[in-house]
């Protein structure tokens, strides 16, 4: 393949890319490590903007064959993101290991154990409470309450203070500190 630096159009641009499209990706294949493969596209389309931005400041000297010059950025392009993957992967495992981690897992896991708690007290008050209690912890109003339950809003207020009542009096030893 012969090239003229000064001579870059859209067209022997083009002309460049297909005729060396091959090489440079079964470069970037035996290259890039295996576990890195879905950056191959990343990784060609690097090799591709370096090569224009090269050829347009007349970067290529002609001492070696175009199609050489291009393989070796695909290589040096393919180990840059070998390494930065590899810090990537690196910077991950601090993070899954450090402490800040292991305090954020611990807390959700008391969450779902205290949702969990809530959830097994909740079924443990009577059924004609509980209904309404629930409602309440959803968020709804007095008045949507009213509403879903068929019933006026006192009733509402009335099996809610009940509710809170019977929790109070015969769960309150149950509750561990903190919850």
């Amino acid at each position: 393949m012969n090239f003229q630096s000064n001579d870059l159009s859209e067209q022997s641009f083009e002309t460049i890319v297909t005729e060396t499209k091959l090489l440079v990706l079964k470069t970037i294949g035996e290259t890039l490590i295996d576990r890195f493969d879905e950056s191959t596209e990343d990784v060609l389309q690097e090799v591709y903007f370096r090569v224009f931005k090269a050829l347009k400041k007349n970067q290529f000297k002609g001492e070696a064959k175009l199609s050489t010059w291009i393989y070796t950025i695909a290589k040096n392009e393919s180990n840059r993101m070998n390494a930065k993957r590899i810090r990537e992967e690196e910077k991950a495992k601090k993070y899954l290991n450090s402490e800040f981690y292991m305090e954020l897992i611990e807390a959700q896991t008391e969450k779902i154990e205290t949702s969990s708690f809530i959830s097994s007290m909740l079924d443990s008050v009577p059924l004609v409470y509980r209904k309404a209690l629930s409602l309440y912890l959803e968020g709804m109003s007095m008045e949507e309450i009213a509403k879903e339950m068929s019933v006026k809003q006192g009733t509402v207020k009335s099996r809610l203070f009940r509710a809170k009542t019977w929790i109070r009096e015969n769960l309150m030893g149950e509750v561990p500190y903190g919850a």
